[in-house]
C-alpha cells in the first residue's frame, strides 16, 4: 500500500471502530525513495485508491503499449526500476491493484480498454501456488470478457515460500524480470 492509501484505511477504521489495526508491509518499503505519497493525497476529502493506474509515458500513447502488467505490493517498485533500465516506458504499462477484495472490476476494465492492443500479465514475486494469481485470473478474465489471456509472471509452484539460497533467489528474480519485459515471451503459446 502507498502511504496515502494506508492513511485512508487508518482514517476509515478510526471513524467506525475502536481497535488496533495491524498492517503487514515489507520493511524494504519504509525507506524506499519511490514509496512516498504527496500530502495532497492525504487531505480531507481524499479516499483509498483501489488501483493506481499507469500515469507515465505509456499512458500518453496507449495504442503503442504492448504489455499491461498488473501487480500488487512491493514488486511494483522492482518492475518500474527494471522497465526504466530497459527503456520500455512506452511499451509496458504497469498498474497496481491496491485492493483485491472486493475486486476492482471497474479499474481493470478501464485499463484493459485503454491498452486494447496489449497483452495482459499478472506479476507476483510469490510462487504461483502462494500468491494471488489463482484469485485474480478468473476475475480479470471475466472483466475482459475472455477476449485475451491473462498470463502469469512469477515463480514456479513450490512448497516453501523461499529458496533459502541467495543465488537461487537472484536467479528467480532475474527470470521473473526477464519474463516481465520480454515482449515475445508469450508468443505462440495460445490462450
Amino acid at each position: 500500500l502507498s502511504y496515502s492509501s494506508t492513511l485512508s484505511v487508518l482514517k476509515l477504521i478510526c471513524l467506525f471502530f475502536d481497535f488496533q489495526l495491524i498492517i503487514f508491509t515489507p520493511k524494504s518499503l519504509l525507506r524506499h525513495p519511490d514509496a512516498k505519497s504527496s500530502f495532497d493525497t492525504m487531505l480531507p476529502g481524499t479516499e483509498f485508491l483501489r488501483g493506481i493506474v499507469e500515469d507515465g509515458v505509456a499512458a500518453h500513447k496507449p495504442q503503442d503499449v504492448k504489455r499491461l502488467l498488473l501487480c500488487t505490493g512491493k514488486v511494483y517498485y522492482e518492475l518500474t526500476k527494471e522497465r526504466k533500465s530497459r527503456g520500455l516506458q512506452a511499451e509496458v504499462a504497469i498498474t497496481r491493484v491496491e485492493q483485491l477484495s472486493p475486486f476492482p472490476f471497474d479499474i481493470i476494465e478501464q485499463e484493459a480498454k485503454k491498452y486494447c492492443n496489449a497483452e495482459i500479465a499478472w506479476c507476483q514475486e510469490e510462487h504461483k501456488n502462494q500468491g494471488y494469481y489463482e484469485y485474480v485470473k478468473p476475475r480479470i478474465r471475466a472483466t475482459i470478457h475472455r477476449e485475451r489471456p491473462v498470463w502469469y509472471v512469477g515463480r514456479e509452484p513450490a512448497s516453501a515460500p523461499a529458496t533459502g539460497n541467495k543465488n537461487t533467489h537472484l536467479q528467480e528474480l532475474k527470470r521473473f524480470l526477464d519474463t516481465s519485459f520480454n515482449l515475445d515471451a508469450f508468443k505462440n503459446l495460445g490462450n
